[in-house]
């Protein structure tokens, strides 16, 4: 991952620090994202980096056959992207670089499990907060375990910040639960509760959070059976269907308008993402989703709801 010119945080720690490689068993290799200048995960450049230095490692081991992601506890995985370094952009062409490059990673991890036949079977272990892009990293693996918890919240609240899911979110999510609920989940930017998610399909499986890091260990490496999701016939006759989809279409572009009267760009933007989505190849949707979403980040509806929502987290803090 190319790095220069991307905004660092002042006190961005030195390369490979940011994630934890640990090989509990033969065969199997665990990521942990664990920061050591974030009380809480954030998926700034130091980590993304970090994560990418750690699939170069990955993708020259022939001998692993699991893979699982996870954070630094099972109530803790990351708190999405740099929203600080969202706030801070200006430059449309560096916005636009910056989204790509998250995407290369993510999606390098996606294929990770498609070559060399299925060899790698990739888990996302997850609880407690897991919005946004830490929800993306989750969608770009073969299965998601979410700690049953009170704490855990999934989803993508991006449009709350004048933006849509710009790492694969509006590719990925309507390929796992189809064009409506997706349609939905990203246009409210919703966080799911635990059960909320696994009934929704964002989520494969439950599990109470001391049990995460066993259960995810005997998916990725096959000691438990979980089938990914698929759509089926559904796909075929809604997410893929052009009568369906104008329908869906219509009807998500009246409920947009008729809440935001125009003033947002984001919904609309997202919608036209996510419509086409389930008939695009996935890396011709995921050029689109940046060249997109690049505009918004920079355009004053983001930095306003950025601002926002800072002051809205130090209000939160001081109660």
């Amino acid at each position: 991952m190319d790095i220069e010119g991307l905004p660092l945080p002042e006190n961005a720690p030195e390369p490979g620090s940011c994630v934890r490689m640990h090989r509990p068993e033969g065969g199997l290799v665990e990521l942990i994202l664990d920061p050591p200048h974030r009380s809480m995960a954030v998926l700034d450049v130091p980590l993304l980096r970090d994560f990418d230095q750690c699939l170069d490692e990955i993708e020259k081991d022939s001998s692993l056959r699991g893979l699982v992601i996870t954070g630094r506890d099972p109530l803790s995985f990351a708190v999405g992207a740099d929203i600080d370094a969202i706030g801070g952009v200006t430059d449309v062409d560096l916005a636009r670089r910056m989204v790509r490059s998250g995407q290369a990673v993510f999606q390098r991890l996606h294929l990770l499990s498609r070559s060399g036949g299925g060899r790698l079977k990739i888990v996302a272990a997850v609880g407690g907060p897991v919005p946004g892009g830490a929800c993306e990293l989750a969608l770009a693996c073969d299965l998601i375990l979410l700690s049953d918890h009170d704490k855990s919240r999934i989803g993508l609240p991006e449009v709350k910040l004048g933006i849509y899911p710009g790492w694969g979110g509006t590719q990925r999510l309507p390929r796992r639960i189809g064009l409506p609920a997706a349609m939905g989940a990203i246009l409210s930017g919703r966080l799911y509760a635990a059960r909320q998610a696994k009934k929704l399909g964002l989520v494969d499986r439950l599990t109470p959070p001391e049990y995460l890091l066993r259960i995810a260990r005997n998916l990725a490496t096959g000691r438990e059976r979980l089938e990914p999701p698929t759509r089926g016939w559904r796909s075929f006759v809604i997410d893929r269907n052009p009568a369906a989809k104008a329908l869906i279409a219509k009807q998500s572009h009246k409920q947009v308008m008729a809440q935001t009267k125009g003033h947002y760009p984001a919904p609309l933007k997202a919608i036209e993402m996510v419509i086409a989505a389930c008939s695009t190849p996935l890396e011709t949707g995921l050029e689109a989703e940046a060249r997109h979403v690049a505009p918004l980040i920079v355009n004053s509806v983001t930095k306003s709801l950025v601002g926002l929502f800072h002051r809205s987290e130090e209000a939160k803090a001081l109660a």
